[in-house]
């Protein structure tokens, strides 16, 4: 009698046993569902904030990383930046003259002036009629160097244009030399200028796209 006594007691042990842990392991199983829930429900009364208190401090376990998409207009997402969008580039065509020239008119110190391209031309030239004009000729300039001009060799005098800007295109602080007066009469667009721009091409020989 007493040795069945004892196998009762053992077998009910075994059976408490096997219950709590199968209880357990059902709680902590279903526990993070039960979490969310819990979470889900805050989310939607507006007490969203109370969940989220130590969540990102070490040691402190986080129960649940699920994303609650449906907690309503409480909850904010981040909105990944849009990628730079591509700058279109600036440019200017020019169509050329019977000549096979390409005029343009450019814009200095608010005045519009008429420039031939010209690789040729280490530096913008002006007239210096066209420099008066433009207010880039005081009286004291020293015409201490040289260019080969249509007319010859001319003296011409150093001198920087803040900018000078055609079309869309806009170029700064371009060297430029001013001729003496009398011996030029086409203002030049030379490389001072051209060696500024991303891009300048001509087609076949009738159009020039300058890119800036």
């Amino acid at each position: 009698m007493e040795s069945q006594s004892l196998q009762r007691w053992a077998l009910s042990e075994i059976l408490i046993w096997i219950a709590a842990v199968s209880a357990g392991y059902l709680t902590f199983s279903s526990f993070g569902q039960f979490y969310d829930g819990v979470r889900l429900a805050a989310a939607r009364a507006g007490y969203a904030h109370f969940f989220d208190i130590n969540m990102n401090v070490p040691g402190v376990p986080r129960f649940s990383t699920q994303v609650l998409a449906s907690a309503g207009p409480q909850l904010r997402g981040t909105i990944a930046a849009r990628p730079n969008e591509p700058v279109t580039a600036r440019k200017v065509i020019l169509n050329a003259n019977n000549y096979g020239h390409f005029h343009t008119l450019a814009e200095i110190n608010g005045r519009h002036v008429d420039f031939m391209t010209d690789t040729g031309a280490t530096y913008v030239a002006l007239s210096y009629e066209t420099a008066q004009q433009l207010g880039l000729a005081p009286q004291k300039l020293r015409f201490d160097g040289r260019s080969t001009t249509a007319n010859g060799v001319a003296r011409v005098a150093s001198t920087i244009i803040n900018a000078i800007r055609i079309g869309d295109i806009s170029v700064s602080n371009v060297q430029a030399v001013i001729a003496e007066p009398g011996r030029m009469t086409q203002n030049l667009l030379g490389m001072s200028f051209i060696k500024q721009l991303s891009g300048f091409e001509v087609n076949g020989g009738t159009t020039l796209i300058m890119t800036e």
